[in-house]
């Protein structure tokens, strides 16, 4: 039995690749693999013209801060990367998000629940959507807040770990609403379950963000987190 949230999001990744679940990781997968694709093509073409007008003004002997650019540019788009693509993903894939963590309910319980199905998932789809604009909005004040710490002198020297734990904590939340949402528990509910099982939570949201950070790897983090989520929730919740 795993014992820490990062062990359920190894889980996940094996889930995945389980027969009967692996056809509900394919439009989720093709959405991820589409915005990270054109994520990176737009950052890469603004940035590319940026490089040569910052070039064409520095003298020859400080061309090497060009490179230095780069190195910027791809440890910023990692850090962009991660809740650009994360939060457009969700909002894009929740149904289909949603069919996989039943699915994934269902090959670890043997039980499906009644009224679900394919049809049933495409009639709740506003509902759907209107969930992630509310996990959204408690995300967002929150994460303005933490911004505006980063330009406070001394008080920003801990704006940086909050800013990471936080997204951990939301990212899990993210992820473990897929099944809970399925079972109509509501957004206050969740919040209030996750906190008292803080180290499975952080320790989850913390392997979802590192795993976002790692090539390729990305496409497949989020079906496997929502994967990884389901079996969190029902084992430990």
């Amino acid at each position: 039995m795993p014992t820490s949230g990062a062990a359920y999001l190894i889980d996940g990744f094996k889930l995945i690749s389980k027969p009967g679940i692996k056809r509900f990781v394919i439009i989720p997968l093709l959405i991820n693999i589409i915005l990270f694709s054109g994520l990176f093509y737009l950052l890469h073409h603004y940035f590319a013209e940026f490089s040569l007008w910052v070039n064409h003004h520095l003298p020859n002997w400080l061309h090497w801060l060009g490179y230095l650019l780069w190195v910027i540019f791809y440890i910023g788009f990692s850090l962009v990367l991660i809740y650009t693509f994360v939060t457009l993903s969700n909002f894009i894939s929740a149904p289909f998000n949603s069919l996989l963590s039943q699915q994934v309910e269902f090959y670890l319980t043997g039980k499906k629940r009644k009224g679900e199905s394919l049809l049933a998932t495409c009639k709740d789809v506003p509902r759907i959507i209107g969930r992630q604009f509310a996990i959204l909005s408690y995300y967002l004040p929150r994460a303005v807040v933490l911004i505006v710490l980063f330009f406070i002198p001394i008080v920003q020297m801990i704006a940086a770990p909050l800013w990471f734990v936080f997204n951990a904590w939301f990212m899990a939340l993210q992820c473990i609403d897929y099944p809970t949402d399925n079972l109509r528990i509501s957004l206050a509910n969740v919040k209030t379950r996750l906190k008292q099982q803080r180290f499975l939570t952080l320790t989850f949201g913390i392997a979802v963000l590192i795993f976002s950070m790692i090539p390729v790897v990305n496409f497949f983090v989020l079906p496997a987190a929502v994967a990884g989520a389901t079996k969190l929730w029902l084992e430990k919740f």
